[in-house]
């Protein structure tokens, strides 16, 4: 009987057999079972040891996130698994990673003013990002991320971090659109 991998207990292939589909980068199941592997777990150091060479990891991040997307995997996941690819691209060396260009966000002044009230809220209450993700319920880098405003966060997930933050989130008739309101903060 073949030794499967824990993370894998579904599938009907060994530990070797997912190793092997993951050393051949340009195989046709590579994405594929690169993209699920990252989607099951959040231990770089296991994903690293036993799965993915970092180079490979690095040349190929693009290519596994977008099978990601189209699976429909969970934000959170690929929102993490974004953030260890900026660290481990800086540590495998310049000639592995193609440089990737400044993000110019240009972001709607009314979404600018709910990451505005949301941060300055954060601040006020003297919080990281990673003590208000614990409080709403989701990662340090979707905090990051909503405050950047690289990220479009479903209704619950601006809910969970309005709600940690003491704001209210009310729907105006005038512009119909969604607007954080801090509610006795001053803000």
């Amino acid at each position: 009987m073949k030794e499967r991998s824990p993370i894998f207990w579904d599938r009907k292939m060994s530990q070797k057999d997912i190793v092997r589909i993951l050393r051949d980068e340009s195989g046709p199941r590579f994405a594929e079972i690169a993209a699920l592997l990252l989607s099951r777990t959040n231990k770089p150091k296991e994903v690293f040891k036993d799965y993915l060479d970092t180079h490979v990891f690095c040349r190929n991040w693009r290519k596994i996130k977008r099978q990601m997307r189209t699976n429909r995997w969970n934000d959170e996941k690929i929102i993490f698994w974004d953030e260890v690819y900026k660290v481990v691209a800086q540590t495998v060396g310049k000639g592995t990673v193609q440089k990737k260009e400044t993000r110019f966000l240009d972001i709607d002044p009314e979404i600018k003013e709910i990451i505005d009230v949301m941060k300055s809220a954060r601040n006020k209450e003297g919080l990281t990002q990673g003590e208000l993700g614990e409080k709403a319920g989701v990662s340090q880098q979707t905090i990051s991320f909503v405050e950047k405003g690289y990220v479009n966060i479903s209704i619950r997930t601006l809910k969970k971090i309005a709600d940690a933050l003491g704001l209210k989130i009310t729907l105006t008739e005038r512009q119909n659109l969604l607007k954080a309101i801090a509610r006795g903060k001053g803000i």
